[in-house]
């Protein structure tokens, strides 16, 4: 399944809902406009072009319309077809990718309360395809109802139940039948996580997975964009880092917790990681929290 990528922050910003039955007879009008068009289908058919490519969409099949694109029905739709539209404003997608490519487990960095800007970040939608919905109506239906009776005070929940349809529409993308390198590659992630306290050790996950290490590092490296000895030391880091800023544990201790007993290795590994040692980033953590 193609996969749109939108950069976040910001967040799209709801513009509309609706819902209807249409009628065997209709077909969608030509538009182009600088938003974009999310149709639902919970019943029957929707015919639709955005430029030069067709979309046939049946029951539970979503489609995510591009702004500055022209879309139009091609065909009518020849049953009755029960429909939902959500449209929102956002940048263009920064590239379209398929959904095994994306690096979903992929170790994001963690905002700090030394941060003036929020770190930049992605989310994904699924262009076109035939999803798992179970998730996703309830939310087209609250908000739904709360168009059908605007008020001030809907205003602000109409936004918020956008910021909950997305994470759905994402999941469903995310939960899509995948292929064996990337079940491969989520599970190597989860046996890092597993690992932490005990130092990497490339012979025992080429024993634990019955694969060449070069196959899995091959495997990982394809979706998360990290080795996975690079993966482990960014989990090492992070985990590190709470450690520090939530415990009393020594240094020597922390190191010992996140699989580096060398207190001198510990430190090294750390600082270039974060640019500082680990006692100058506790105690900066610390004296921001008021401790």
């Amino acid at each position: 399944m193609r996969c749109l990528e939108l950069p976040i922050p910001p967040l799209p910003q709801l513009i509309t809902v609706g819902h209807a039955w249409h009628k065997p007879d209709f077909c969608h009008f030509r538009r182009n406009f600088p938003v974009y068009d999310v149709l639902f289908v919970k019943k029957g058919a929707f015919n639709m072009t955005e430029e030069d490519t067709e979309y046939e969409l049946r029951d539970d099949c979503v489609l995510v319309l591009e702004p500055g694109r022209t879309h139009w029905g091609h065909r009518r739709h020849g049953v009755a077809t029960e429909v939902y539209w959500v449209h929102f404003a956002h940048e263009a997608p920064s590239r379209v990718l398929m959904h095994e490519e994306i690096g979903w487990s992929l170790v994001q960095t963690r905002g700090t309360d030394k941060d003036e800007l929020p770190s930049t970040q992605r989310m994904y939608l699924p262009k076109f395809g035939k999803l798992d919905m179970a998730g996703v109506y309830p939310f087209l239906d609250q908000m739904h109802e709360l168009h059908s009776r605007m008020l001030l005070e809907n205003s602000l929940q109409m936004q918020v139940l956008l910021g909950q349809l997305l994470p759905q529409l994402q999941k469903a993308a995310y939960f899509r039948p995948t292929s064996s390198s990337a079940k491969l590659s989520g599970q190597i992630v989860d046996y890092l996580h597993v690992r932490l306290p005990q130092p990497f050790d490339a012979g025992h996950m080429a024993g634990q997975f019955h694969f060449h290490f070069d196959y899995l590092a091959r495997c990982l490296k394809k979706h998360t964009g990290l080795s996975p000895l690079q993966y482990y030391r960014r989990i090492q880091v992070e985990k590190a880092k709470s450690l520090l800023e939530h415990t009393s544990d020594t240094i020597q201790e922390v190191g010992e917790q996140v699989g580096v007993a060398n207190y001198n290795y510990f430190i090294r590994l750390f600082r270039g990681a974060t640019g500082v040692s680990p006692g100058v980033y506790r105690n900066a953590r610390r004296g921001d929290l008021g401790e």
